[in-house]
């Protein structure tokens, strides 16, 4: 038997974060970061845009609101000390029409009320930033973010890596798949592991978190949580550049869709390397790891994850899902993705029609593991997190839960001590 402390299910960029912040706040205690890949981060982590968000969409009464801020500066600041290949873009939101360049005041206006740096542009200066922004009429501004920025996700999670083997109290059990809780009772939780490929292991811990990721419901129900919620997961990828074509300083975005739009119009964002990267398409997922169309296939998944995509294409309350899943499917034509891309840029004005589709390639899918709330048919759009004094559970960290990992860390170990649940 393995016996901890304090247990900690997932090792993406969360629960890495996390686990480094438990093993400072309690140096005395004993922690385990159970991985089910053979290294950390190999999921979303390593399979988003990579983009630090500056945290202006937010509302300001959400968590996210609330930590995206500091997660961007203290992220920032990690890559720079830890050699993390950062690339300081910034972010320029273009109007496409006059409806959208009334919009950028607004957005400017909540990301005043969250206290984020945002200028709103005259033509002339902002093609001095990104001489390739797309000019739809000369008489709309640009909306500039000078703090968001690109970094290497990959580096990042091996340096997380390198971090927690520093840490006196921690280790990390990579090749380690949660299977099944098998008690839960005050200052005593037991599960097992799955040590691969198929060796079983008890573990035996006082303080279970679960920041399982795409999983994290599927084990927060074995803990009678996440009652009303399950993770509905999306599919995306960006198309990339495998060819010279003239690089940008920006990354560049549409005016963000109007509430009740459940997907991202098409942008495009850099790589640390100086990559174009245009998308994302998204689909839903038939199963939570559904990378391909034969690999990780799981039937109870693939029946139950089915089931809710159809009742919510039929359902009165999703009533935008069923066309904004239609406006998604175009996405498939790699050519409608660039067109829509050269709405924002002019970088790519130079290459033929006929020839653009040869430029990119479609890049390796992520996987968004959006929580659903069964019972109000909606999507949530804030952080959640249900705990109590044998257990906490992150169940929904997706974006910007990269970006604001480190404040996230730190606000989770603050409940956790506020309520002296460790």
């Amino acid at each position: 038997m393995i016996s901890l402390d304090i247990a900690v299910i997932g090792g993406g960029v969360v629960g890495g974060m996390l686990t480094r912040t438990l093993s400072t706040r309690f140096p005395n205690h004993k922690i385990g970061l159970f991985e089910k890949e053979s290294g950390l981060g190999l999921h979303t982590s390593t399979r988003n845009s990579a983009v630090l968000h500056a945290g202006f969409y937010y509302a300001s009464n959400t968590v996210k609101a609330s930590l995206c801020k500091d997660g961007n500066k203290t992220l920032t600041q990690y890559c720079l000390d830890h050699k993390v290949n950062i690339r300081k873009t910034g972010k320029f939101l273009v109007a496409r029409n006059a409806a959208e360049n009334e919009r950028l005041s607004q957005i400017k206006k909540q990301g005043d009320i969250n206290g984020v740096e945002l200028e709103l542009m005259e033509v002339d200066k902002a093609l001095k930033i990104e001489k390739y922004l797309k000019v739809h009429d000369k008489n709309f501004q640009f909306l500039y973010s000078p703090t968001t920025s690109v970094a290497d996700n990959k580096g990042l999670m091996k340096s997380i890596h390198e971090d927690l083997k520093q840490c006196q109290n921690v280790q990390v059990f990579t090749n380690h798949k949660y299977t099944e809780l098998i008690q839960n009772k005050d200052q005593s939780t037991q599960f097992n592991v799955l040590k691969m490929p198929n060796q079983k292991q008890m573990v035996s811990c006082k303080y279970f978190i679960n920041a399982g990721g795409l999983y994290a419901d599927v084990i927060a129900k074995q803990f009678n949580y996440c009652k009303n919620y399950v993770i509905w997961p999306f599919k995306g990828s960006y198309l990339i550049n495998n060819r010279q074509i003239p690089e940008a300083n920006a990354i560049i975005y549409p005016v963000p869709p109007l509430a009740g739009n459940y997907f991202l119009g098409i942008h495009t964002t850099l790589t640390t390397d100086g990559h174009l990267k245009i998308g994302p398409s998204i689909f839903p997922a038939l199963w939570r790891e559904q990378y391909n169309w034969k690999d990780n296939f799981v039937f109870p998944e693939f029946s139950q994850i089915l089931s809710l995509n159809v009742k919510n294409v039929i359902s009165k309350d999703m009533k935008f899902y069923a066309q904004s899943l239609i406006n998604e499917l175009k996405k498939i034509n790699k050519t409608y993705m660039i067109k829509e891309a050269k709405k924002l840029t002019t970088q790519l004005d130079q290459i033929p029609e006929n020839k653009l589709h040869e430029y990119f390639d479609r890049g390796k899918p992520g996987i968004r593991s959006q929580l659903f709330d069964i019972e109000k048919r909606k999507m949530e759009q804030d952080f959640i997190f249900e705990h109590d004094k044998n257990s906490f559970h992150l169940l929904n960290v997706a974006s910007p839960g990269w970006t604001c990992s480190i404040p996230m860390s730190e606000y989770i170990c603050d409940i956790i001590q506020k309520n002296n649940y460790i």
